[in-house]
């Protein structure tokens, strides 16, 4: 079984909801579901749209990468996400962070996660996830919170926990 890491968002109707729905279809198909607490955050790279609230969550599965990928667009489609190649406010989005130690480079997948170290609202909830798991996350993760110090750079401004 793989270890991975999945980032969830939302930013419009009912958010939290929506984080609920996509973890209950997630854990269909992955095993040792872990989840961050809520975060609400004001989104990168874009302005006047609503605040997001995001959790991220760490399992296990047998899936391949690609099959993951497939599960978690069709949930996005299930939940009601229209679109995934933009930046516009969306009822769901999920995003695989990490795959286990994997390293993949395709023209829909990155991983791990080409932006995550940018998004406050994915190491954040990685970090607490980190913390309470008693450090078991992914050495990759580990590495980089102590090459970094990310956690202490990061204001309470930018990413507030909410549950």
């Amino acid at each position: 079984m793989e270890t991975i890491v999945i980032s969830l968002g939302s930013n419009l109707g009912n958010r939290e909801l929506y984080l609920n729905s996509s973890i209950r279809h997630l854990s269909k198909k992955l095993k040792h579901i872990y989840c961050s607490s809520t975060y609400e955050s004001e989104g990168i790279g874009v302005f006047n749209h609503p605040s997001y609230l995001n959790r991220v969550i760490y399992c296990k599965t047998n899936l391949s990468f690609t099959s993951l990928l497939n599960y978690t667009k069709k949930i996005e489609k299930i939940i009601g996400r229209k679109s995934k190649n933009d930046l516009s406010p969306r009822v769901i989005d999920i995003d695989i962070i990490f795959y286990g130690e994997r390293k993949v480079h395709r023209k829909n997948l990155i991983l791990p996660h080409i932006n995550f170290a940018m998004r406050p609202f994915v190491v954040v909830p990685i970090n607490e996830l980190d913390k309470k798991m008693k450090r078991k996350l992914t050495k990759k993760f580990k590495n980089f919170l102590i090459h970094t110090n990310i956690s202490s750079k990061l204001s309470g401004n930018i990413v507030q926990k909410v549950s």
